[in-house]
Parts: structure tokens; sequence; C-alpha cells
């Protein structure tokens, strides 16, 4: 048995009141929170700070790992993407796969215990089945032409029972919705909330997205011409993205991450479905701006963080990005809760990760809390 007595403990939910020291098994399986009363002076491990349990990345894309520095900074989205496509394949396999172990490596060293990854192809399985860290695999799927609907949907069904075999667990998602039909994000709900799974997309990260989903002229249109596609069929009247596909959202665990560019409108959207996931430092990597969070939070208590990728990001220590938000709204007690439970939740990992539960094996770190910033001081059973 271990013994802990940090200063306070953050049970995922509030700030604990009553009892001072944490138990754990000795393989970080929780068992109470008890007064120190009750145990020997000689047992117990003084930690100061803040008890919180493990923290969880709801955005992730790990298969871009090998891309760190390689694409320059805030030239906004549409040259971003033409970079990733560019040269993400340019590397040697040995080196993609370097990058990813490094980067889960790293991740789990900053206290991240769980993680929803983006794939598109099967290359971080075998890592995924023999890490410390347990991923939710987001098999994203692309195709903008509705035709295309049924080869996409059987091209995802050979990852997802690829990733099933090897014990990651997994869900169809749509890239964005200037890149995915209606009908394919559709079908996608429905197989996720079939399966009683998470669904995610990337979310209103550019000013262009609404342009284009509005059918108003847009730098989107030059990236199809990029990737030598006829778009000229492509027709879209919405008054946002967003609104273009919330009525085929079925799923209880839907994962908007970005937002970046989210409307006071759209964001009036919110339900207990929806989650919120901010990835600041990608959005000022990529476009130089962070959501409006005073706007969000008016709205939803639903947010969570991701690191995005390191093409996007400076490292993947998911508590930078997580006092970017700390930082500008001085909401302690929401920014853990998004660092835990909430992407617990968002996850639908809640009965897992994200709060002490007795017999669960959650993680746990020791943080300092300052004015403006949270300090990573321990990581336990991580």
């Amino acid at each position: 048995m271990r013994f802990i007595a940090p200063d306070k403990i953050f049970t995922g939910t509030e700030f604990l009141k009553g009892a001072d020291i944490a138990v754990f098994e000795d393989d970080g399986t929780f068992v109470e929170f008890v007064n120190v009363s009750k145990i020997g002076p000689t047992k117990v491990e003084m930690t100061g700070g803040t008890l919180t349990p493990g923290f969880i990345n709801a955005h992730c894309h790990l298969e871009l790992s090998h891309l760190h520095n390689a694409i320059p900074q805030q030239t906004g989205l549409i040259e971003f993407a033409k970079g990733i496509i560019s040269t993400r394949n340019k590397a040697s396999l040995e080196t993609q796969m370097e990058a990813q172990v490094n980067a889960d490596k790293y991740m789990r060293s900053r206290g991240i215990v769980a993680v929803g990854d983006i794939c598109n192809t099967n290359s971080s399985f075998q890592l995924k089945s023999a890490s410390k860290i347990t991923y939710h695999s987001f098999i994203e799927l692309i195709g903008l032409d509705p035709k295309r609907k049924n080869d996409i949907l059987h091209y995802g069904n050979i990852l997802l029972n690829e990733a099933m075999n090897l014990g990651i667990r997994a869900s169809f998602a749509p890239h964005a919705p200037y890149s995915t039909s209606t009908e394919l994000i559709a079908a996608i709900s429905e197989h996720d909330h079939i399966r009683s799974m998470p669904f995610s997309i990337h979310n209103q990260e550019s000013a262009e997205e609404d342009k284009f989903m509005s059918g108003t002229q847009s730098q989107f249109r030059d990236l199809y011409k990029f990737l030598n596609l006829d778009i000229s069929w492509f027709t879209p009247n919405f008054k946002s993205s967003l609104e273009s596909y919330k009525n085929f959202l079925q799923s209880k665990h839907n994962i908007l991450v970005h937002n970046t560019y989210t409307t006071e409108e759209d964001l009036a959207l919110s339900n207990s479905t929806l989650f919120w996931c901010t990835c600041p430092r990608a959005n000022l990597y990529i476009e130089g701006k962070m959501p409006d969070y005073a706007t969000m939070l008016k709205y939803t208590q639903q947010i969570c963080f991701g690191t995005d990728s390191l093409a996007s990001n400076l490292d993947l220590d998911l508590l930078k990005d997580a006092n970017c938000f700390y930082k500008e709204t001085n909401e302690l007690t929401l920014t853990l809760k998004g660092l835990t439970s909430i992407a617990a939740n968002a996850l639908n990992y809640g009965d897992s990760f994200g709060s002490f539960m007795k017999g669960k094996r959650t993680g746990a770190n020791i943080i300092e809390v300052g004015k403006n910033e949270l300090i990573l001081k321990q990581t336990l059973f991580c």
C-alpha cells in the first residue's frame, strides 16, 4: 500500500474535503481517501501540491509525430494542410515509427494516461497495443463525394477490425465538414452510436471553413485544386459548417475539435452530448488565434483539451495547452476537470479514467497551482 499526502486532493470533479490521504495499491489501483489520523505517520508520503487523476489527451495525431518542426507556423490552415500532404510520406517507415514511440513515451512522462488519437493508417496499432497509455483510436474517414461513401466505409472497417483484433478500442471519425460528405458523416455517426462509441470531428478550425460550407468564395477551393480534385459540383448553402452536420449527430459523446472560429450562434447549440475540445497551442501554431473562451463559457462547461499533433505543436505536453485556457479564464476547477473527468466522459472512458474510483487504475499526478499556470511536479502510477 502507498499513502499519498498532498496539500490538496482534486478528485476529478471537485476538491476533496474531510480527507487528506489517498490510498493506493502498489500497482496504482485506487483504494480510498482517509484522514491522516487513521494512518501511521511513518507510512505516509508527503508530496505537497495538488493530487489529481491522470490526464487525458482528447485529441492527438500520433501518426504525424515525425513532422515535428517540419511545417512553418501561422501560415493558415490551408497552407498547413498542403504542407502535411506534401511531407507526411517522405520519411521512412522506421523514422515514422521511432517518432511515434518517442511521442508515446513523452506523453506518459507528462502524466497522460489516455488519449483520443486520430488514425489514417494502421501504423500506430502495434505501439498502442503495447503502450502503457490507453488509446481510443478514431479511424478518420475522408471523402467529399457522397458517391464514395460505401467504399470509404469499407476501408474504414478494415482498419477498425485490425485495431479491435489487437485489443485497441476504436471508432469511426469524419475528418471535417469541408472534406467529408454529410451522407458519410451521418453514416459514421450512426455507426458510432450503434456501438456506443465516441464521435470526433475537426470543427471550425479556420474562418475559411464556414465560407466554404456557406457556398461563398473560400481558400478551400485552392486546396482542392492543389489536390487535383474537381469539386465544381459542390454547392453547399449552410449558415456554418456546424449547421451542415449537427442534425446527424447520434452519439452521446460527440467531440468537436478546435472550434477556433465557432460563433456564439453555434455555441448556443451546446447540449449534454457535445464536448468542445480545444487545442490552443495548435490553433496558435496554425492560425495564430485561440477560441473565444469567454463566449464559450456562456454556453457550456463541457470543455476538454487536446495537443493535436507534433506537426502543429511544439510538444505533446497537455498541461501547457490546459494552461492557455486557465490563463485566459482563471477557471481552476474547470481546467482540472477538462484534464480529467470531462475528457474521460468525452471519450466514454468515465468508468475507467478521469476520477479516482475504487478498484481502478486511473493514474495520478501531483501539480503545483500558480496564479496563471499549473506545473506538473510528479507523476504517480503513470
